[in-house]
């Protein structure tokens, strides 16, 4: 099962697993408009997950946070091998954070990519660039295995206290809910459909989604900030922050 287990918990690549010459820099002073999130449902090969890490880096121009990890040790060699290409952009940074994340899929799903930018679940048929259209041209009609994400966000405040889903389309943030007390359900418009969500307590999960293949029921509970659930179809991200 997808679920998008905490960031905070993950390796950073100055550690053990990613020492083959990547190093820290100085200041690093944040630019405008890079709250940016790219989501690759590919197959589990070594050269798709390149590529889309490949894609990512190069969207992202300039400087970048460290790389924070989270990717099954079966993967974290190929993941560090496309970081390391980027290794001189690393800086330290108070600010942003630059999150990969590598999970194994349910079950195999059409192979895609959905990119998220500034609040925002992208049109690719519209909103894509050269790279990003030919990367998602590329995966068409294969099977993925394997959900790869890509996050440069602001970093949470560590003085925040509580917790918020964050619903997000493509016409930007629709909503900010408190996960507290008992649960309740929630039903989303998409294009795709309507996607039914459970809140509360202990978390967010989907319930019940129209799109075909369900990606988002099957990622499970989502409960920590950092964390979220995406459905390509009907354009939708649900993440957990910080209030």
């Amino acid at each position: 099962m997808t679920t998008r287990r905490s960031f905070f918990k993950t390796a950073v690549l100055g550690g053990a697993a990613f020492a083959a010459g990547l190093k820290l820099g100085g200041a690093f002073e944040p630019r405008l408009g890079r709250n940016v999130t790219l989501h690759g449902f590919v197959p589990a090969t070594e050269g798709d997950v390149q590529r889309v890490l490949a894609a990512f880096l190069a969207a992202e121009s300039g400087a970048l946070p460290a790389p924070v990890v989270d990717a099954p040790q079966a993967w974290r060699a190929a993941v560090a091998g496309s970081l390391r290409q980027a290794a001189t952009r690393y800086v330290r940074a108070d600010n942003e954070m630059f999150e990969v994340q590598v999970a194994a899929l349910e079950r195999p799903l059409p192979a895609d990519i959905m990119l998220q930018q500034d609040d925002r679940v992208l049109d690719p048929t519209s909103q894509f660039g050269r790279d990003l259209t030919a990367l998602r041209s590329s995966l068409r009609g294969r099977d993925a295995q394997l959900a790869v994400t890509c996050r440069l966000v602001p970093r949470p405040s560590a003085t925040a206290a509580g917790r918020v889903l964050v619903v997000e389309t493509e016409n930007g943030v629709q909503d900010r809910i408190a996960l507290a007390g008992a649960e309740r359900r929630l039903e989303l418009s998409g294009p795709a459909g309507t996607t039914a969500v459970v809140l509360g307590e202990s978390g967010v999960r989907v319930a019940n989604a129209s799109c075909r293949h369900e990606t988002c029921r099957r990622q499970g509970l989502v409960s920590q900030p950092g964390q979220l659930l995406a459905c390509a179809p009907n354009r939708l991200v649900l993440r957990v922050e910080t209030a």
